[in-house]
Order: C-alpha cells, then structure tokens, then sequence
C-alpha cells in the first residue's frame, strides 16, 4: 500500500497474478527517475511490458479515466478481460514484477531469454 493509499484509507488490496506480460502496461514518462527505475528491472528481467507515454493525450486519458491519478510510473493489470487494477509506485510495481516475473518464472511469463 502507497503513502496516498494509507492517508486516503484505502484497503490493502493486492495486486492480481497475470500469466503473461502481454497483460501488463506500463505508464510512464520519459523524463521520470522513478520509471526509469522500473524500466531498469523490467530490462534486468527481460521482460518486453508495453509503455504508454503520459505526454500524448490518449494514454494521459486512460490512466486518470482508469487509475484516477496522473501519477507515473503506474502499472496496468489485466488480470480479466477489460478489467484493470492500477498499480502506483515504483517500488510497489519492481516488487510485483520480481515476485511475479522474476527469474525462475521469466522464461514461462513471456521474458525474453
């Protein structure tokens, strides 16, 4: 749970297991230390996760229509079809990724060897 989540109330609602990388996003700016962060892991684990870029309009859109914050870097969930969980913080989203994604499981998740 972030900072704003505990200061907001918010349950500790954890993020949902995907099997494939095919259904994460992530959103990002480039001029951001904290996505560079998370981009640094996801190359660390080979991974290949989609960016969206929050300074063209569309992606900006989607993330404060689906997530309600224009935070960044934030990782989108699909555990479903067409539903989304809308994951903040960098060290929030690099935990889920090693836990999920690391390197015992790359290989069968979609992570580029």
């Amino acid at each position: 749970m972030s900072l704003f989540d505990w200061l907001k109330g918010a349950e500790n609602e954890p993020a949902p297991a995907v099997d494939s990388v095919d259904k994460l996003a992530l959103y990002q700016r480039a001029w951001c230390p904290y996505c560079e962060r998370v981009k640094m892991v996801i190359g660390e684990l080979g991974l290949d996760i989609r960016e969206c870029d929050t300074n063209e309009a569309e992606h900006l859109q989607a993330l404060l229509a689906g997530g309600g914050q224009r935070m960044v870097p934030c990782l989108r969930i699909e555990p479903e079809p067409d539903q989304y969980f809308w994951l903040y913080e960098s060290a929030d989203i690099i935990a889920y990724l090693r836990r999920h994604f690391g390197a015992e499981k790359g290989a069968e998740n979609g992570a580029e060897k």
